[in-house]
């Protein structure tokens, strides 16, 4: 129950992440056309992921087993719901203020401080959370010792009884009963510690070898729900490092942008080459904001979006995103043909490929870019050579 339940609070805290992110990106740079319909895209996206998440969260609390018995207990489904209330309470609060910064009803510098404050208590929330989870799964581990106690003890007061039927049913006993019985308690008591066993089912006594089949069984789905859980965990602090530090990033982006934008205004007498530099700039920071989002969309698994397209308008796209250089002259030959791809993915592949060779012929060559059809399939060559005069 709770590998599940856990793996669900890092995909809603994923979610709300994502959803912080586009809103602050929104308040702190001002975007406009493309760039804020974009913002919007991915704050839907992400808002809608988060939904649909807590409704899988809520779907677990009316989770039951075979014999039609819940899989949690009245206090657990209590804490759960507790819990996802929480959940929609932050999120239409942090909705709330954005939109009062984006009617001017409260500062842009306040709504920073309250949404970074919104973000700060989800992520204690979903902390708890997982923390009550993790406990309800070691509950379910002592409630298992107690049922080995219980075993024990009935073999205790079974012995007794044993015992004053005489030395022949002592021995019978201690064949088909007694030393099973002991063997399965080690066993079970081994693989509560975590132990990974191989047990072998070769017991006389048919129903005791159902049982170690069981048994064998349950060790290996611990030992796999372990190491799931460990990955998920690994993977889940991975993935958070990198939304901290994109959002990280962004807010010295912010700065330089806006002192940059200053400049411009304060200086009405810039030479055409200043303003290249400007917008070399300016593209510059556009690329690293792509990049981060490129990470983030990434840690969140966003699908790709398959249309189809002319390689040349990929090819061209990609050409404009790359740093003005006069000592590299790229050279393209295509024939006009048609790929289905996701356009900003197979964009970041290209320009990739092309910045790799830039780097290959020291910034000071040529890069021909070749596209041709052959059959049913669409190559593209980039091939990098080094200019030499005499």
């Amino acid at each position: 129950m709770s590998i599940p339940a856990i793996t669900l609070l890092q995909e809603i805290k994923s979610d709300f992440e994502m959803m912080y992110m586009a809103n602050m990106q929104t308040i702190k740079m001002k975007p406009t056309g493309e760039n804020l319909q974009e913002l919007k895209e991915k704050y839907l996206e992400s808002k809608n992921s988060l939904e649909l998440n807590i409704q899988k969260y809520n779907d677990l609390i009316l989770a039951k087993k075979t014999n039609d018995e819940f899989l949690v207990s009245n206090l657990m489904q209590s804490q759960m719901l507790e819990y996802i209330t929480l959940y929609k309470q932050i999120v239409e609060k942090h909705d709330s203020i954005f939109q009062q910064c984006v009617d001017g009803i409260i500062s842009k510098q306040n709504a920073i401080f309250l949404l970074e404050e919104s973000e700060t208590r989800f992520h204690e929330t979903v902390k708890e959370n997982t923390k009550m989870e993790i406990n309800g799964m070691e509950t379910t581990q002592d409630k298992i010792k107690e049922i080995e106690n219980e075993m024990q003890n009935t073999f205790v007061i079974s012995l007794g009884i044993v015992l004053a039927l005489g030395v022949f049913g002592i021995i019978l006993i201690s064949r088909f009963i007694s030393s099973p019985i002991s063997n399965l308690t080690q066993i079970t008591n081994r693989i509560s510690k975590g132990e990974k066993l191989e047990i072998k089912s070769n017991s006389i006594n048919s129903d005791v070898n159902d049982v170690l089949i069981s048994l064998e069984k349950m060790s290996k789905d611990l030992e796999e729900y372990k190491s799931k859980l460990i990955k998920q965990e690994k993977l889940s602090s991975i993935g958070e490092l990198a939304s901290r530090l994109a959002h990280d990033i962004r807010n010295p982006l912010t700065v330089i942008k806006v002192t940059l934008d200053v400049i411009k205004a304060k200086n009405k007498n810039l030479t055409p080459e200043d303003i290249e530099k400007f917008e070399r700039v300016d593209t510059a920071m556009y690329r690293i904001t792509h990049q981060i989002d490129n990470v983030l969309d990434f840690i969140k698994g966003k699908p790709l979006k398959f249309k189809k397209y002319q390689i040349n308008d990929i090819i061209d796209s990609a050409i404009e995103d790359l740093p003005k250089s006069e000592n590299i002259k790229i050279e393209i030959v295509y024939e006009k043909s048609e790929i289905e791809c996701d356009f900003e993915a197979m964009k970041v592949v290209l320009l990739n490929l092309i910045i790799n060779s830039i780097h290959a012929i020291k910034d000071d060559g040529k890069i021909k870019i070749i596209s041709k059809i052959r059959r049913d399939k669409v190559i593209i060559q980039i091939e990098d050579m080094v200019l030499e005069f005499q």
